[in-house]
């Protein structure tokens, strides 16, 4: 079964802020869109979100 995370839990996985999660959405236009809930809540895939890591980090190894 999928695993989805909060916007609290994307910023934790990644140290950051709520903040820096929406602007990654407004300005990368790779970072992975989230689900919309009925309710209005937003849930990320885990998946989405290792394929995306596994990209940034492809990406940083060929530009160093």
């Amino acid at each position: 079964m999928a695993e989805f995370l909060s916007i609290d839990r994307v910023a934790t996985r990644y140290s950051t802020t709520k903040h820096s999660v929406y602007r990654w959405m407004r300005d990368q236009r790779d970072f992975p869109v989230p689900i919309v809930l009925p309710s209005g809540l937003k849930r990320w895939s885990v998946a989405e979100l290792a394929a995306w890591e596994s990209r940034n980090r492809a990406d940083a190894d060929f530009n160093a």
